[in-house]
Parts: C-alpha cells; structure tokens; sequence
C-alpha cells in the first residue's frame, strides 16, 4: 500500500485489489476540494489505478462552484490524463443517497459527455456492494 495524507484526508492504493481509496472523514470546508481531487489523479496517475472508491459520508455537500469544476473540468479531464475510462463507485450515507438533489446530479452528470469515456460512477452505501462494482468494471476490461 501507499498511502498519501492531505491533513486528515486518507488516499491509499491497494494493488492487491487495483483500487484507489479515498477516505473524507470530516466535511468538505477543512480541505480544498480540488486539491484533493488533484491528489486523488496525481496518486492514480502513479499506480495507473483506474478503479476508484471514495468515501464520501462524512464529507458533506460540495459547493456550486465545486461541482461545476467536476462535471466541467475534472472529469471530461480523465480520460487524457489516465488513458482510459476510471470506474469511481461512491460509498454514501443512506440519507445521501436517497436525497433527491443527489440522485437528480448524478442522473445529470450520466447525460454528460465524458460519462462513459473518460468517467462512470456509481454510488453504494454498502462498502463491500461497491467493491463488487468495481471488480466486475475490472473483470468486464480483461
């Protein structure tokens, strides 16, 4: 394992599994988002990982301006910068992910250009339910 610390924000890569873990363990305002999602890429583009798990419960919700850097930036920018599709399966609070304004991004951020070429995600509120996502992305590659 390698793993990698912006203040309390842990970023590992197991390659027995060939997945990046993000933990978030406190709300989104005591780390910079796009520092963390810089970090995330910069330790992908190390390992070559292209199966991510972010967890994201204890996170909290983004800013506007945020969100629009990951629909509009971040992730149309993956593809380039990886190679390849990355799978990203999110681990969330039950209360996450039935909130509507949740499942109403997601769906649009499905309907964007770049899902499905450089990005796809899904969101899990089990951690064991979206390792297996991400171990049949892998087995669907080979």
């Amino acid at each position: 394992m390698s793993p990698s610390f912006l203040d309390a924000l842990a970023l590992t890569y197991r390659p027995d599994l060939d997945v990046l873990f993000m933990r978030w363990p406190q709300p989104v305002y005591a780390l910079g988002v796009r520092e963390v999602y810089q970090q995330v890429l910069e330790l992908a583009q190390q390992t070559h990982a292209r199966y991510w798990l972010f967890d994201l419960r204890s996170r909290g919700p983004l800013s506007k301006e945020d969100v629009a850097w990951l629909r509009e930036s971040y992730f149309p920018a993956l593809h380039g910068e990886l190679g390849q599709i990355t799978h990203v399966a999110y681990l969330l609070s039950p209360a996450h992910a039935n909130d509507p304004k949740t499942r109403g991004l997601a769906g649009e951020m499905r309907t964007l250009p770049w899902y499905g070429i450089g990005a796809d995600f899904e969101g899990f509120t089990s951690e064991t339910e979206a390792l297996h996502w991400l171990k049949k992305c892998q087995l669907v590659e080979v």
